[in-house]
């Protein structure tokens, strides 16, 4: 069993290059360094993910009108204050890559928001993450009959719609399943993968998969907190109804 620290955060190591005058000027996006992927330890996609390319992070209001078609029509403007601590900082990141051996391009978008700008980001963020892909993640998931995920933390399950399963997992142990997700390094001009731990909502509907992530400093279970959470997804991501 992985005993995880939640104060431990690790920056992985990526290869780092400089790409000056990558600015497209069809797109408007600039590249950047790193070849980090990432996405969900419990719920991984079918296909390990090839010729990982990174943008430039910008504001979320910024990249929305640079946004692949796919992601213009599901994002929907977040109320940030639901949010259970103050937001003083929010980026976009964009990547691209190709899923296996396959040549067509796909693309993740992480939306982040946070209280504060500082590394490492232990708390108080959230984080919303969606990924191309054919294949459907969670389609052979049965739900534990004890309500509980293998770390003895708390997961359910619930329709989100009449065909979307919503998978929860709330913290409620002294160990999780690994959570990361994108952080830019402003020196070296690149994009580097945190890792943390957080509480984790997932779901797949035609053809992205959406990962949540939320922390804020506590791992006592608050139904309460968890409800607002739960509420706040599906304010904020524009599923079928």
């Amino acid at each position: 069993m992985r005993i995880f620290r939640p104060k431990v955060v690790c920056s992985l190591a990526v290869s780092l290059f400089l790409l000056l005058g990558g600015c497209s000027s069809s797109t408007g996006l600039v590249k950047a360094g790193g070849d980090v992927f990432a996405q969900s330890e419990i719920h991984r996609l079918t296909q390990d993910p090839e010729n990982v390319t990174h943008y430039q992070p910008m504001s979320i209001q910024e990249l929305t009108p640079l946004l692949p078609s796919s992601f213009q029509s599901r994002i929907r403007s977040m109320d940030k204050t639901k949010l259970p601590f103050p937001v003083e900082k929010e980026m976009a990141y964009l990547v691209s890559f190709s899923p296996g051996s396959e040549k067509e391009t796909r693309y993740q978008l992480q939306l982040t928001y946070t209280q504060n700008n500082e590394v490492p980001i232990t708390e108080n963020f959230f984080i919303l993450r969606m990924t191309e892909t054919d294949e459907n993640p969670l389609a052979h998931v049965k739900p534990s009959a004890s309500g509980l995920d293998s770390f003895g933390n708390v997961m359910r399950v619930e329709p989100l719609t009449d065909e979307i399963t919503f998978y929860h997992h709330i913290i409620t142990t002294n160990s999780s399943y690994v959570y990361n997700f994108y952080k830019y390094d402003d020196k070296n001009h690149a994009v580097n993968l945190i890792v943390t731990n957080a509480h984790e909502m997932e779901f797949y509907d035609q053809g992205i998969f959406y990962h949540l992530a939320y922390h804020t400093g506590s791992n006592q279970l608050d139904p309460t907190l968890h409800d607002q959470m739960v509420a706040l997804a599906k304010d904020l991501i524009s599923v079928r109804s």
